[in-house]
């Protein structure tokens, strides 16, 4: 069986606001010690998929990020996760395309590293929240897709899929290939690299594809894009304290009922 696993380098969620910077005429972000991840989301996928392979004879697993040569880093963690294979896209020409363009490259290079069973992602990115590559890929392959699973088994040719949902767990089977998103479970926990697998991860060669490689055209796919972001900023939130005084409960209720019907939010 041949997986795939797409995922994306993020900055720390845990980095503070207060040392983002934002450039509301470039419309990025950035930060004077930038902390690069890989999204938690796609590491639960990642996890996933790496227990998937190991019980499954004759699986080979292959992590694919798309972005600038930082991504190289969360590539080389997956390898240390020991995914087999990891391959960077990577072009200055398109690090500026919507998710529909993304979506179109991604396909592309699954479609020639492929053919894959079964394609890996987070359920949505910790910086946009997004939601939107797996149901976007499986659009574009023309293949199946089901979202917020947590636990891939193999049934004879058939997958079993287990997913909660808001009546309980659901199983569902599906017949591969097929496109899945993952959200986190106790079973997809990420593991922590050893150290041996870590040294061996910078050892392996990461190839690079482009649009050349990829036979895509940048502007083509530039007049593709359907998306546009407007404006970006840190919301602010402006809050005032007032305490309701009485002598009693009753006097602080009546008060309170006052004060609201005042600000006329009853």
């Amino acid at each position: 069986m041949k997986i795939a696993i797409c995922i994306k380098q993020v900055l720390d969620p845990d980095i503070p606001t207060s040392e983002l910077h934002i450039d509301r005429d470039q419309k990025t972000v950035s930060t004077p010690n930038p902390s690069w991840v890989i999204n938690i989301f796609d590491e639960n996928a990642l996890e996933t998929a790496l227990n998937l392979r190991d019980a499954v004879e004759d699986s080979e697993l292959t992590a694919l990020s798309f972005g600038p040569e930082t991504c190289i880093e969360s590539l080389r963690k997956a390898l240390a996760m020991q995914a087999d294979h990891a391959v960077l896209i990577s072009d200055q020409g398109i690090e500026s395309a919507d998710s529909f363009a993304k979506t179109k490259i991604i396909a592309t290079a699954l479609n020639q590293l492929g053919p894959f069973d079964l394609i890996l992602c987070g359920r949505e990115t910790a910086d946009w929240h997004g939601a939107k590559l797996g149901s976007f890929l499986a659009e574009e392959l023309g293949l199946p897709c089901v979202n917020f699973v947590t636990q891939i088994t193999k049934e004879g040719e058939n997958l079993h899929l287990r997913r909660q949902t808001e009546s309980g767990w659901e199983v569902l089977e599906i017949s591969p290939p097929a496109v899945l998103t993952i959200t986190n479970d106790d079973t997809n926990l990420p593991r922590i690299p050893k150290v041996r697998d870590s040294m061996m991860a910078f050892r392996k060669e990461i190839p690079t594809l482009t649009l050349e490689t990829l036979n895509l055209d940048a502007q083509e796919l530039k007049g593709n894009e359907v998306l546009n972001m407007t404006d970006i900023f840190i919301p602010e939130s402006d809050q005032q304290c007032l305490m309701v005084e009485g002598e009693d409960g009753l006097e602080k209720a009546k008060n309170l009922i006052s004060k609201m019907e005042e600000l006329k939010i009853v």
